[in-house]
């Protein structure tokens, strides 16, 4: 018999899909007494939320004891893109070394879901579970592991560029295909470099979601 799952947990989820889905924005503030009619539960589980985002880093605590998504500085950005490129990047390699057949054929089976799915929750989902397999084929547990620290900055940046419009979609269809087709065929280098291109593609579209002003500004290649 499953357990239910506690009044904290159940806002915990609530407040976190609502910061993924892009509903809470970055910069706004959120407050125990705000929260308690618009999820219908007492104080005490949306205070216990609250305080598990802010201690998974989904939000941070503001002075006057309210909490706000945290709006990174270009310089947080530049540093995160930089070491997601290096990490998946490298994941993707070694996945075209390592993958299973099997796990190839469910690369292929999700960037097919990913390339159809219209719903834009369930295509952030189909890519999340395109990449955490990526990293499960790579098989270097200290590799997963330093992504895993990451898992909150990346749901962010992912949350960041979801509603980026169709050029984005299609920009991360195509980069989907192309690491796919480069772990099925074996070639760790390209697969390499189109993961690397990749999250270069995602940076530059955080960076219109985030800084528009500043991203045009930026030099891209």
């Amino acid at each position: 018999m499953n357990k239910p799952i506690s009044l904290s947990a159940r806002a915990y989820e609530q407040l976190r899909e609502a910061i993924l889905s892009g509903e809470i924005q970055p910069g706004q503030a959120l407050f125990e007494n705000h929260l308690t009619a618009a999820l219908d539960m007492s104080r005490t589980p949306i205070r216990e939320a609250l305080q598990g985002l802010a201690r998974d880093g989904y939000l941070q605590e503001l002075p006057d004891r309210g909490y706000t998504v945290p709006r990174p500085s270009l310089d947080d950005l530049r540093e995160f893109f930089e070491l997601r490129e290096v990490l998946e990047a490298a994941a993707a390699r070694y996945a075209a070394l390592r993958a299973h057949a099997d796990e190839v054929a469910e690369l292929q089976r999700l960037c097919e879901r990913y390339q159809d799915e219209a719903d834009l929750a369930r295509w952030h989902e189909l890519g999340a579970r395109f990449h955490a397999l990526i990293v499960q084929s790579a098989r270097n547990r200290r590799l997963a592991g330093r992504l895993t620290e990451l898992t909150v900055q990346i749901d962010l940046s992912r949350r960041s560029v979801i509603y980026a419009g169709p050029a984005w979609r299609d920009t991360a269809v195509q980069d989907h295909r192309a690491i796919c087709e480069a772990i099925a065929c074996r070639d760790e280098a390209a697969a390499q470099q189109a993961a690397a291109l990749h999250v270069q593609h995602s940076y530059q579209a955080t960076l219109r979601a985030y800084q528009p002003e500043a991203f045009a500004r930026q030099k891209t290649a």
